[in-house]
């Protein structure tokens, strides 16, 4: 076994990690289960595109994992800045 098969079974791993972070994004009961199953969807994307690029040597795949790390970190920001709870209306204000 060689160095890409090690990194196919850890692309594989990575894969089915995206799965259940998908399947919790959707079945997830609050808003915060949703934003953070997505962000875990995003963080095993960008590791699936790195272990491909090594895998492969090719560097595209490594171009990609780092704008995905950068939307990734976006998103968060955008649910974060909202600020708001699920019980809150859009005009109620914090004290």
């Amino acid at each position: 076994m060689d160095a890409a098969d090690h990194f196919m079974v850890a692309a594989i791993a990575l894969l089915l990690t995206l799965a259940l972070a998908l399947f919790r994004a959707w079945f997830g009961p609050r808003a915060i289960d949703h934003i953070m199953a997505a962000q875990l969807v995003a963080t095993s994307g960008v590791g699936v595109a790195l272990t491909l690029g090594a895998a492969r040597d090719d560097a595209s795949m490594l171009d990609a994992a780092l704008v995905g790390t950068v939307l990734a970190s976006v998103a968060i920001l955008a649910f974060v800045r909202d600020g708001r709870s699920d019980g809150d209306k859009p005009g109620d204000t914090k004290p």
